[in-house]
């Protein structure tokens, strides 16, 4: 079963509602970190060697102050969809990545719900097999507060579309 994410935006996620696809999974790892920490996890409790075959795919965002977010971290498949490289970069650097955005409204529910927050829209970018994007966003905490988020991205693809068939000269675009 998929996790279900909202279409509508970014919406809290609940533990109940979980698949057994990656978006779930990353998610009752979280789960199972706050029940340990009684709330958001230390990001110091975050073990990347738990949910290695997820790490392509995943995005370290770290609140900088405000409505800035910066990109700490793209796993090497969101790097090959996205229309430049963004680690390092913020988010009022970026154009298109600042409040109004969806993925920004993503971080900022996140931070503001102490919760896993998930949602699906389309997909803009590079490549032509991709259709949609599915993503969770969890929380972490380097204080006190909440102030860092991992996020991890599921790639909808056009039906029938195996990337490992596709010619090289395609293959880096998705």
């Amino acid at each position: 079963m998929r996790t279900p994410v909202s279409e509508e935006g970014p919406a809290p996620v609940r533990p109940e509602d979980l698949g057994d696809d990656d978006l779930g999974r990353l998610a009752r790892y979280w789960f199972e970190l706050a029940a340990e920490a009684g709330g958001v996890p230390p990001r110091s409790a975050f073990d990347p060697a738990r949910i290695e075959r997820l790490l392509p795919r995943l995005i370290v965002v770290e609140h900088v102050g405000g409505q800035d977010f910066r990109y700490r971290l793209l796993g090497t498949e969101v790097d090959r969809f996205t229309k430049a490289r963004y680690t390092g970069k913020r988010t009022s650097e970026i154009e298109g990545h600042g409040p109004g955005n969806r993925i920004h409204a993503l971080y900022v529910a996140t931070l503001a719900f102490e919760c896993p927050i998930g949602m699906a829209l389309p997909y803009v970018g590079r490549s032509t097999v991709c259709t949609a994007v599915r993503q969770i966003a969890v929380p972490f905490r380097s204080g006190e507060e909440p102030d860092q988020i991992v996020s991890l991205i599921e790639f909808v693809m056009k039906p029938n579309v195996i990337p490992r068939l596709l010619a090289a000269s395609d293959r880096r675009l998705i």
